[in-house]
């Protein structure tokens, strides 16, 4: 035989076993057995719903799929592959999938009915006019207080808040699973003109105490501020004073130290003396 006759016939050996290999992978895959993935364990919040089955929810066979869910009760497309859930107890809701040969599989996945996190957003509450106060919310991993104008850290269990009248303040608490539950609270405000004077601060940015605080000196537009060090050296001046000062001298911040002030309220008010200390 001619050396040529050896190359066809070695080509025809490739070729038919690459036919028959084809021909192999196309009989595995028409064989697979189909397959049912109803998802992973989950549960809904109460009054929610929570989407079930896999993705996909079938595998294998021969398409097209047909899908039943059972129970059906709490299901809102018991033939879809990913319905959504509403259950008040645990149930387990099994998945059967059919495919177009009439072949069968079936998958089970545990839907719980969670429970609402015990919100509080703490009791009812009365402070001066000009002053503030923390809240006591609990009962929760996120937190969202409402109104935000006259919070600070509003998003935290324990803003500080400083209305300038009564104000309602309500919490939306958040827990684990994503279920929210709500609380309010009454802050009282007992009008004041007062001036209560602070005696440290901590401007250190994490938002509450970040500045020298004097209580109701908003109400004193003829107010002047004097801040000294034990030098005296003065390192802080304004008038009116808006309690706005963060411890800072020309952009800089000043040492942790106790410094003196002088308030001079205006109104007809004698002159106020004391210390301060900045704390970080």
């Amino acid at each position: 035989m001619s050396r040529f006759s050896n190359k066809i016939r070695i080509a025809l050996l490739i070729f038919v076993g690459a036919c028959s290999m084809a021909a192999g992978q196309s009989m595995n895959q028409t064989l697979s057995a189909v397959s049912a993935n109803a998802g992973s364990n989950t549960g809904n919040c109460p009054g929610d719903s929570v989407r079930i089955g896999g993705n996909p929810s079938a595998s294998g066979g021969k398409k097209p799929y047909t899908y039943s869910w059972q129970p059906t009760n709490g299901i809102g497309s018991p033939t879809s592959p990913n319905p959504n859930v509403s259950t008040t107890s645990a149930t387990n809701y099994t998945l059967t999938v059919t495919d177009s040969v009439g072949s069968t599989a079936t998958s089970v996945v545990n839907v719980t009915s969670y429970t609402l996190p015990n919100v509080n957003a703490g009791p009812d509450l009365s402070i001066l006019s000009g002053t503030n106060i923390q809240l006591q919310g609990s009962g929760a991993v996120t937190y969202y207080w409402d109104p935000t104008q006259t919070l600070i850290n509003q998003n935290s269990a324990n803003p500080i808040a400083e209305p300038i009248a009564t104000t309602t303040y309500c919490i939306s608490g958040v827990d684990a699973h994503g279920c929210v539950n709500y609380d309010c609270m009454i802050l009282t405000v007992i009008p004041s003109d007062a001036l209560i004077i602070y005696n440290s601060f901590s401007p250190n940015g994490d938002g509450v105490n970040e500045t020298f605080y004097i209580t109701n000196i908003l109400k004193y537009p003829e107010s002047k501020l004097e801040v000294y060090n034990r030098n005296g050296k003065l390192v802080f001046e304004e008038s009116p004073y808006l309690n706005d000062w963060n411890g800072r001298i020309d952009g800089t911040d000043l040492p942790c130290a106790t410094y003196y002030y002088i308030l001079y309220p205006g109104s007809g008010l004698s002159k106020m003396k004391g210390a301060v200390t900045i704390i970080r």
